[in-house]
């Protein structure tokens, strides 16, 4: 018998492939298994998992709904739309708009709720929603997840919703959302700029992603640039989200050499080449930014992530008060916090995802500073003159707000500068994908033998189990230095937003190659006792593996069967799991791949 399901949702709503209703693969499945057993997003669930939200409200006369580009036919949006008026509400429709401005929106407008359409960072093949609730924006926790989830099973999508009509009506608000977004940002409030100064000179490029800052951010940075602003990947038409863009191609480096294979087809690096600039770079959605710097002494690009950018942002506003907040999660680099304290700030670590850093910041309005994700979501104050006039304090990850702010902590320094505003430890992330995620829950006999697994390969000290009462399935062992200090952390947890499972390492560059042992050891076990080798992707995997045993083979060789997305599985294989590598015959198998395939065999 299987276990009674707790929640459908991950990290931050819910985010799978997609699938229409209609498609034969899904012949005979409600919307609710095609979710559960094949894993997929139709176009009937979306409607189903807004309407028994929106069902929840006390309050629900409108609800604001806006999505990025990745569903130009509208097949997804439009039955979430649906999902919203069959549940009697208004829809506010915004349309293509970013993450933090449709939370803005809501806020602004004193909606009760709103539903923003994306996959994020996610490949362009997946879709999911992320939910805000009023009347500051929040988001979902794990018991909100749970009750919504029981509303969800509760309902059958042809008994409870195919005959209900429309009966919620709709306002198209697209302009008046951009016109509260860009006036937001100009706000020196928000921008941090003093008034009459402009953010710099040098040539700008903004990275929209293909995505929903397309067209908006960079008209907010012409009003504040002094220099010239380039705009790229910023085709809303076509459906290609973080295509070769965006924030996701740059997680895990830090500097960029020209020539570089990777990034020959990622306009916004190449830009910044050909420039000597800078670059903003969201995702899909808009509420992560990195930044990249050209540094002409070295002919290279350099890579700030949240973490540096929230350092920068932390440093802009010294000395701080007594007890000011600085706020991350556990995947961010140890010595961000620790320079944060010695900053004068109050370090506080969160599970991961924004949820958290935004639930801080919610609990202490008068004493949060600063709040970051590792991976580009940066949490700063907000200020929002409501459409009543009233003055609002609004916390919401935002890309674009971050991008600002980091450009204006940062005038006057050097590429370099820049790129170090705390001595750098150690970090590194192990991926396996396409793993059966119910395996790794706490104490049970995958979370405890990979445990077993990294303390028996750990030769830093003593380790301890610290629970994080947000997220008790993620494995977080720190290692204690000789004085008591944390030396050291590796959390393994499953993703809440793709199919994988983490391995992470953090710590000092000194002890890189003990961590890098612990996470490989961890790495290995996870593969051998998680893959889902039931999964199609995961069938394609092996597949590939045992077929490169004999060499190099041309890209179009590969046994991958119609159905599974090209794409999507090499640059998995390839850049985050890294068991093949391209060659110039195509792709070969790397160690690491040949260690994996032995375990599954």
């Amino acid at each position: 018998m299987s276990a009674p399901i707790d929640r459908l949702q991950g990290t931050d709503g819910i985010r799978r492939p997609v699938l229409p209703s209609t498609d034969a693969r899904l012949a005979g499945l409600t919307p609710l298994e095609a979710f559960l057993q094949k894993g997929v997003i139709t176009e009937q669930f979306m409607e189903l998992y807004v309407y028994a939200f929106v069902t929840s409200l006390e309050n629900r006369s409108e609800i604001v709904i806006g999505w990025d580009p990745r569903d130009p036919a509208g097949l997804f949006t439009d039955a979430a739309t649906r999902g919203i008026r069959k549940a009697g509400a208004k829809a506010v429709v915004l349309g293509v708009c970013p993450t933090p401005g449709v939370a803005i929106y809501q806020v602004w407008r004193g909606a009760p709720a709103a539903f923003m359409i994306t996959a994020s960072h996610n490949f362009r093949d997946q879709n999911g929603i992320k939910i805000f609730r009023g009347p500051h924006a929040l988001k979902l926790f794990p018991d909100d997840d749970r009750q919504l989830t029981q509303r969800v099973l509760d309902l059958d999508y042809a008994r409870d919703l195919v005959p209900l009509a429309e009966t919620g009506g709709v306002e198209q608000a697209h302009d008046s959302a951009v016109e509260v977004f860009s006036r937001f940002h100009l706000d020196p409030r928000n921008s941090w700029l003093p008034e009459g100064e402009t953010l710099g000179d040098f040539p700008l490029i903004v990275d929209a992603a293909n995505g929903a800052m397309s067209n908006v951010a960079a008209e907010v940075f012409r009003s504040l640039h002094g220099g010239e602003v380039i705009e790229v990947n910023a085709d809303v038409a076509g459906g290609q989200v973080n295509k070769d863009s965006g924030v996701a191609d740059l997680e895990g480096h830090t500097v960029i050499e020209r020539g570089e294979k990777r990034y020959a087809n990622h306009r916004a690096v190449q830009e910044v080449f050909a420039r000597k600039g800078k670059a903003a770079v969201f995702d899909a959605d808009g509420d992560r930014f990195y930044r990249l710097d050209y540094d002409e002494a070295n002919d290279r690009v350099l890579v700030l992530s949240g973490d540096e950018t929230a350092v920068h942002q932390a440093k802009f506003h010294m000395p701080p008060a007594p007890g000011t907040l600085y706020v991350n999660t556990v995947e961010s680099d140890l010595n961000a916090a620790r320079y944060a304290g010695t900053l004068g700030y109050e370090p506080r670590l969160t599970a991961v995802g924004d949820k958290w850093v935004l639930q801080q910041a919610a609990e202490h309005p008068d004493t949060y500073g600063i709040g970051s994700e590792e991976t580009g979501h940066n949490i700063s104050k907000g200020t929002l003159d409501d459409a009543a006039g009233n003055e609002r304090v609004i916390f919401t990850g935002n890309g674009l707000k971050s991008a600002l702010n980091t450009f204006v902590s940062t005038r006057g320094l050097t590429p370099a500068e820049a790129h170090r505003p705390f001595e750098p430890g150690f970090k590194r992330t192990f991926y396996v994908y396409y793993t059966d995620k119910s395996a790794l829950v706490a104490d049970s006999d995958v979370f405890t033998g990979v445990a077993e697994a990294i303390e028996a390969t750990c030769t830093l000290g003593p380790v301890r189990r610290v629970v994080h009462e947000a997220e008790p399935d993620m494995l977080y062992l720190a290692v204690d230095a000789d004085d008591g200090s944390q030396r050291g952390g590796v959390f393994v947890r499953n993703s809440g937003t793709e199919e994988k499972t983490g391995v992470n390492v953090r710590g000092s560059v000194e002890d890189q190659d003990a961590l890098v042992a612990m996470g490989e050891a961890a790495l290995l076990f996870l593969s051998a006792n998680m893959k889902d080798h039931g999964h199609a992707m995961a069938q394609a995997e092996r597949a590939i593996l045992e077929a490169l045993a004999s060499g190099a083979m041309a890209e179009d060789a590969l046994p991958i069967p119609d159905g599974v997305n090209r794409e999507r599985l090499l640059l998995e294989l390839e850049h985050k799991e890294k068991v093949i590598r391209s060659v110039d015959d195509g792709f070969e198998r790397t160690e690491r791949g040949a260690r994996m395939l032995g375990d599954w065999s």
